[in-house]
């Protein structure tokens, strides 16, 4: 796999999406935010899709806070949902602008996509309610330190008020400034953000933050009166094609509707017994890894 920390990658080939400005604030503080990125019938499409599998009704917040809104996976209920094959989240993985944002980032072609799930948060009161935080995804005591980046498509309007992504872009861009004051049994996973401010940055629906794994980030709390947060993640990385096992697993994902990791306590619903398999363009077979990039074989 990749051994250059995204950051440091010297561009060979021409910037498909991204500004030389995008670049600058990527390579600096360590996230960019693709404008526009999906379409917005897509996003309407995902939005009406996630109402559904919750039983959501945007008209009647009594159906917002119900226990299976989330998953208690993630920290303080926020907002999880085990949702990974609609129709509307593959539209959003294979968006062309999607991809060649990605492919900027990594300065290659031939990637995949994480078959990943959703978020929705409701307006954070009661037994859902939390506070917010700061964390890593990946530990950032290895060395080397790991390569990786992550993304989040809003569904729906974010700002301060209604929360979502949050992220700390000073530590990032001061990163052995700030490491080399830690001590040495620091918590890898979750940095000390004294003295540092956060950032949550304003999107539209559409838009598609994608983010360095070493910039510390988190989900700030939904604290409107009657708005819903939505969102998805996903994320792109070099294919591994010559690992037949991988590939193949994740066409049976994608073909039998399951989710690509044993879900604790259980999914709300089983999204095998909603709809058949996505809808794939070439460049979502390829995405997947059910035709190879280099030619056009097809697996499974």
């Amino acid at each position: 796999m990749a051994a250059t920390q995204l950051r440091d990658i010297r561009k060979t080939r021409p910037l498909r999406v991204l500004s030389p400005a995008d670049w600058e604030h990527w390579t600096g503080k360590g996230y960019v935010i693709v404008r526009q990125a999906v379409a917005p019938d897509t996003v309407a499409a995902l939005a009406e899709g996630l109402c559904s599998f919750l039983d959501m009704r945007p008209d009647d917040p009594a159906t917002w806070t119900s226990p299976h809104t989330g998953n208690d996976r993630l920290p303080g209920h926020s907002g999880l949902v085990e949702m990974y094959n609609h129709q509307a989240q593959w539209d959003a993985r294979q968006t062309p602008r999607v991809y060649e944002a990605f492919a900027d980032i990594w300065d290659r072609a031939d990637l995949w996509v994480t078959i990943d799930f959703a978020n929705v948060n409701p307006p954070n009161r009661g037994p859902r309610a939390f506070d917010g935080f700061i964390h890593w995804d990946v530990d950032t005591s290895t060395d080397p330190l790991p390569v990786s980046c992550q993304a989040v498509l809003s569904l729906t309007h974010g700002d301060e008020e209604i929360g979502g992504f949050q992220c700390v872009p000073e530590i990032f861009a001061e990163w052995e400034k700030w490491v080399s004051g830690q001590p040495a049994d620091r918590d890898p996973f979750t940095p000390d953000i004294t003295g540092y401010s956060i950032t949550t940055p304003e999107v539209a629906p559409g838009d598609l933050i994608i983010f360095n794994s070493l910039l510390p980030h988190g989900v700030h709390p939904n604290v409107s009166a009657d708005r819903v947060r939505m969102a998805q993640y996903l994320t792109m990385a070099p294919a591994w094609e010559d690992h037949a096992d991988l590939r193949e697993a994740r066409v049976r994902f994608w073909r039998d509707r399951v989710p690509p990791h044993p879900p604790e306590g259980g999914v709300r619903k089983a999204e095998a017994d909603l709809y058949g398999p996505a809808k794939l363009t070439g460049l979502g077979e390829r995405l997947l890894g059910l035709r190879g990039w280099a030619e056009g074989r097809v697996v499974g």
